[in-house]
């Protein structure tokens, strides 16, 4: 059963809830990028594929953050997890794509070019998530 105040402040399905849950999956995907990117694995892929390497990693995670926290668990996990790891390779291909290109078009420190990529990639994955793969309804 639901806390009370937690359903008031951020309702199931709402882009606060999934603000919240996105919020721990990408310290999750900050985590593991940072940690690529100071070991050998950033001199064997580069910085995007490093990035492409803690994106996966992260997305497994997700899945089940958003699955359990975010939206609900009344579609089956098999059909929730196939339509999650669809939207994370749609996202993660242009959020990779994205994120090489502006690494290459502006001199802006890293991790601002990864807040603001992770942001747009986070409004694609919520509304594709709700409306997509759980077929999010508030009944």
């Amino acid at each position: 059963m639901e806390k009370p105040q937690l359903s008031s402040i951020a309702p199931r399905g709402t882009i606060r809830r999934f603000a919240a849950a996105g919020g721990v999956n990408t310290l999750l995907f900050w985590i593991f990028w940072e940690v690529l990117r100071i070991s050998p694995a950033l001199d064997l892929f580069s910085e995007t594929g490093v990035w492409t390497v803690a994106w996966i990693m992260s997305c497994t995670i997700a899945h089940f953050t958003h699955r359990y926290f975010t939206f609900d668990k009344r579609k089956d996990v098999r059909k929730t997890m196939l339509g999650a790891y669809t939207v994370y390779a749609i996202g993660g291909v242009l959020s990779t794509i994205s994120y090489n290109a502006i690494y290459s078009m502006v001199d802006w420190e890293i991790r601002t070019i990864f807040l603001l990529n992770m942001a747009i990639w986070g409004l694609f994955t919520w509304a594709s998530m709700r409306w997509f793969v759980f077929g999010y309804t508030d009944d």
